[in-house]
């Protein structure tokens, strides 16, 4: 059954969303994501395919963290709450494999050596994997609604 005639047979009326698109920061952080994603996944199967030479492990590795920014991407684009614990949950596990990756990387030479997104803390790309976790988080952290609601509670307690 159709809400409308749900609505009719209840005597409610249909709720409607009458605010226009938002066109402020929001898109340009999804822009950027979509774009990084796209050219992390890209580069990550190019260099799955190329470099047949390299272990296969961090060729793998890379075009798993590739499609976790696309899981980013899709995240925060998204906004709903089961796509933001998913969507933290991504941002989490990225920032920690470029940490950890890179870390590692300091003491042993031959990991910085094979080409992976998260080698050197991610120096290959331009230090993009370590920088777009921490702006995504931060942008979630912001733009939640339940939080946003929360503090608008608080000031009409006031």
């Amino acid at each position: 059954m159709r809400n409308s005639a749900r609505a009719a047979e209840t005597g409610l009326r249909p709720a409607t969303d009458n605010r226009g698109a938002s066109y402020g920061g929001g898109r340009v952080v999804m822009a950027v994501f979509w774009v990084f994603a796209i050219y992390f996944t890209y580069t990550s199967f190019v260099d799955f395919v190329s470099f047949s030479s390299q272990p296969i492990g961090p060729r793998v590795l890379s075009l798993i963290a590739a499609l976790g920014y696309v899981l980013i991407a899709t995240a925060i684009t998204h906004n709903g709450r089961r796509m933001r614990i998913i969507g933290w949950t991504a941002l989490l596990v990225e920032l920690a494999g470029a940490l950890s990756t890179g870390i590692i990387g300091l003491g042993v030479a031959d990991i910085g050596a094979i080409r992976n997104m998260w080698a050197n803390f991610g120096a290959g790309y331009y230090y993009a994997p370590l920088i777009l976790p921490v702006i995504g988080m931060v942008w979630i952290w912001f733009t939640n609604p339940r939080r946003i609601v929360e503090i608008a509670e608080l000031f009409d307690r006031k």
